[in-house]
Order: C-alpha cells, then structure tokens, then sequence
C-alpha cells in the first residue's frame, strides 16, 4: 500500500481515498522483566533507568465496537524498552517497542510507543479518576502492517491507541498486564480518486 498511515501528513490523509474498519481488544497478559540498565548524564545533568521487558497479551474482540476483521490472537513485544524519570520506576517514564500480532489469518508486525506511569484521566478536564502521577499504567499508539490470507486485508495497517494496567515493581513492572486496545483497519482504495459528498 503507497500510502502509510504510521507516517503520512494531513494531505496525504486527505488526498488519498482509504477505507476504515474499526478494532476494539479487551487484552490480558503477561509483563516479564528481562534486564535494566541504569545511566547517568553530566550536561545536563540526570539519571535514568532502562528496563526491557518481554510483553505478551491475549486480545479478544470486544462488542459493538469490534467489527469486520476476526484479529483476535495475541500481541508479542519482545523488547519493550522504558526510560524512567530520575532512575525511579515508580515515576514516569517513555516506553518504545516492536510488536508482532498473530491471529488466524495472519499477522501485524509493527512499533509502539507511549508513556508509563502518567495519568491522563484527570482532573479538572476529565473525572478525577487519575492524578498526573499514577503508576502502573501504560498509555500509547500502535501502528503496524497487516499481512493476512484473507485478500481484502492484505496490505492494510492497523493504527490505535492502548491503556494497559500493570503491577509497578522495582523492575518497572511484573506479572499480569491487562488493557484495552482501539484502532481502525485502514485499506487504500486502489486507482480510486477523492469524491466529494
């Protein structure tokens, strides 16, 4: 597909004719720490710390939002790499990582990434059911490249954004990993130019 929805600006957006479906997972899985690095920084000056972690989550479809693709399977990131404010893992952070995401008729390879430990959900915007410091929560987006034997699918990408739950630890994190996950299947319309409506 020429057009990328990981990279593409506003005009390529509007000036390309791409189809939606939407994606809507309840996941549960599985947070394991590998090893952590801690480095140091004269100018200017700071500390940080660099856990990878091992992440794998079942994902399954979650009505009335969840429609046209079967993509429930499971999503891997292998090296799910943090950098933690101060060298704390209690405090915020940035997390990046490559993800594969298996399900029966094939499979999304693509990057994340996002912050840990920052509360979005709060107030005065939002319900206070947050602060802007909370920990054990992952909050990013998603994008990837579908590859599937079903021929419609086959080349599309899926973009979303996730909030996961997880159990904070000296590692960065341990144990059970829970979340959701919404996006959209975006597909190119092939030799197709923009209509107005």
């Amino acid at each position: 597909m020429a057009f990328d929805i990981c990279i593409a600006g506003p005009k390529e957006a509007f000036d390309t004719v791409i189809c939606l479906e939407p994606v809507s997972k309840d996941g549960r899985g599985d947070l394991r720490p590998l090893v952590a690095e801690p480095q140091t920084c004269p100018v200017p000056e700071c500390k940080t710390l660099k856990p990878i972690h091992a992440l794998s989550m079942d994902l399954k479809s979650h009505s009335p939002c969840d429609r046209k693709l079967d993509l429930d399977g499971t999503l891997v990131v292998p090296d799910l790499t943090t950098v933690f404010v101060n060298g704390d893992p209690f405090d915020r952070g940035v997390h990046l990582g490559d993800f594969n995401w298996s399900f029966a008729t094939g499979l999304i390879r693509g990057t994340l990434s996002g912050m840990t430990n920052v509360g979005t959900h709060r107030a005065p915007i939002f319900d206070p059911c947050q602060e802007c410091s909370s920990t054990g929560y992952m909050e990013g987006r998603l994008c990837g490249q579908v590859r599937s034997s079903v021929p419609e699918f086959a080349g599309c990408e899926v973009v979303g954004t996730y909030r996961f739950r997880f159990e904070p630890t000296k590692e960065g994190g341990s144990g059970i990993i829970e979340g959701t996950l919404e996006g959209v299947v975006v597909c190119e319309c092939a030799g197709k130019q923009p209509t107005g409506g």
